[in-house]
């Protein structure tokens, strides 16, 4: 399905957010993405339009299959169209129940970054989890993400941690993610 241009990770259990926006943009171009979304119906009558349908169908499903990780073929047994497919792994991945609001306060809270880690990275990281908590519609005041923020980054940046708590007011999240990455930029 990757063609030379694209290059697609396979779907694991932490990437199905670009996954989904990917794997979407290639069915698209392919002319299979109304097959997957159950916009384009199988006929009923006419033989070669349900052959044709089934044939596109067929390329849509081996599309996505062919852009998961082998762990994630639990996920899909017994689904037979592309819309299956499509269906079980956002069941999976899209939860909205309280178990995934658990799991993602969890994240925000106790995932830390480690000496010669990437500030860039964990500060996608960190906002995107924030990102999805919105969409669970859990919104959290930016005094506590700034401080979460603060107290996730390693202890070597403790100098810079004290210097953001002694202001008058604290930075809001979005500016402390500016001057991270400028302080991570001039070590």
């Amino acid at each position: 399905m990757a063609t030379p241009h694209t290059q697609i990770e396979k779907l694991n259990s932490e990437n199905y957010d670009v996954w989904k926006i990917q794997v979407e943009a290639i069915l698209i171009k392919n002319d299979l993405w109304e097959y997957v979304t159950g916009d384009k119906p199988k006929p009923v009558e006419n033989q070669a339009e349900i052959g044709n349908w089934i044939k596109n169908d067929r390329k849509a499903k081996a599309d996505i299959i062919l852009t998961l990780s082998s762990s994630e073929f639990c996920h899909i047994k017994n689904a037979e169209t592309s819309k299956d497919v499509w269906t079980k792994l956002a069941s999976v991945y899209e939860s909205k129940g309280p178990a995934k609001t658990a799991y993602l306060l969890e994240t925000l809270l106790f995932t830390k970054m480690h000496e010669g880690e990437d500030m860039a990275e964990h500060l996608n990281k960190y906002f995107d989890t924030v990102d999805k908590l919105k969409d669970l519609q859990v919104n959290i005041d930016g005094n506590l993400l700034t401080v979460l923020l603060l107290h996730s980054i390693p202890n070597t940046y403790e100098n810079f941690r004290c210097a953001i708590k002694v202001r008058d007011n604290l930075p809001t999240p979005e500016m402390l993610k500016i001057k991270l990455l400028e302080e991570a930029n001039s070590r």
